[in-house]
């Protein structure tokens, strides 16, 4: 009698057991997958920084403030984003209806320059509006100079009726560089390239001043000099865009592709990309050396 309730508890212990408690279930392998060549239009962040900081509401689309009468908006004076050099930042208050209302608003404007890791902040400006009122077609702001030198700043304006309950708070993140022309090009592959086929480059702009690509061109060396090589097709832009639309701002990048021709050679080969620089012209030419098989 024992023996069998000794089964019958070993059996109903078994059932009561979970399913994973006996044989767990392998876990899936992890399959690495490969970054796609140039597939980030990104290579240096400028924005990496301000992105670890806490959010500032920005202001609304159009300016129309909730608690605004209407024909009341906000907007932004000055550039905005990356700044390279000097200017002046500011927000201001524009009135476009037809008549002037009681408005009755305590205005702060702060200007707060962040350390380059965004840990420490020091106050760069505080100015003050008590706005009773806005005259018809009028408009009330404040402005802010910011020197050349690079830093990261947040300007923000907030605004509160005469018992000093908040009523809005808005601003954006700015940054402040140095003009710096620093371009790159790397390729997809440097040796064994197959004739008939497109070599990827990726034309990397690490600078802070806007730069174009303008084409690719190829040479071969022949033992003593590089010769041209004669393509039949031009360079084809990823994705495809415009001359215009191909300004690549700072720490952006694009990849090109260009045709390796048929009838190509064995040998070391020279890709060259060419640029330009939009705020000045200067040209610019970049150059990587490949093996077709």
């Amino acid at each position: 009698m024992a023996v069998a309730l000794l089964g019958l508890t070993v059996a109903l212990l078994a059932l009561g057991a979970p399913a994973g408690a006996a044989k767990k279930k392998p876990k899936p392998k992890q399959v690495a997958t490969s970054a796609v060549f140039c597939g980030s239009p990104v290579v240096d962040d400028y924005w990496a920084t301000v992105k670890k900081l806490k959010p500032i509401p920005a202001v609304p689309e159009g300016g129309v403030l909730p608690f605004a009468p209407a024909g009341l908006t906000l907007g932004i004076t000055g550039p905005q984003g990356l700044l390279i050099g000097g200017s002046n930042v500011g927000l201001r208050l524009t009135n476009a209806a037809a008549t002037t209302p009681r408005l009755r608003w305590v205005v702060l404007e702060r200007l707060i320059r962040f350390s380059a890791d965004g840990s420490k902040i020091q106050p760069a400006g505080l100015k003050r509006i008590d706005l009773r009122q806005l005259p018809a077609g009028r408009h009330r702001g404040l402005t802010f100079p910011l020197t050349g030198a690079p830093g990261i700043y947040s300007l923000e304006i907030t605004i509160q009726n005469h018992r000093g309950r908040l009523l809005g708070r808005y601003g954006e993140y700015l940054r402040v560089v140095n003009r710096t022309v620093d371009v790159g090009i790397t390729l997809s592959a440097y040796d064994n390239v197959v004739p008939g086929a497109y070599l990827e480059s990726c034309f990397e702009n690490h600078g802070s001043a806007t730069v174009a690509p303008t084409g690719t061109s190829l040479e071969r060396f022949d033992g003593r000099i590089w010769r041209p090589v004669k393509v039949p097709v031009g360079p084809q832009y990823l994705p495809a865009q415009t001359p215009i639309l191909r300004a690549l701002g700072p720490g952006e990048a694009e990849r090109i592709a260009t045709l390796i021709p048929t009838d190509a050679k064995p040998g070391l080969y020279k890709l060259t990309a060419t640029g330009t620089v939009l705020d000045s012209g200067e040209p610019l030419a970049l150059t990587a050396e490949f093996g077709v098989l």
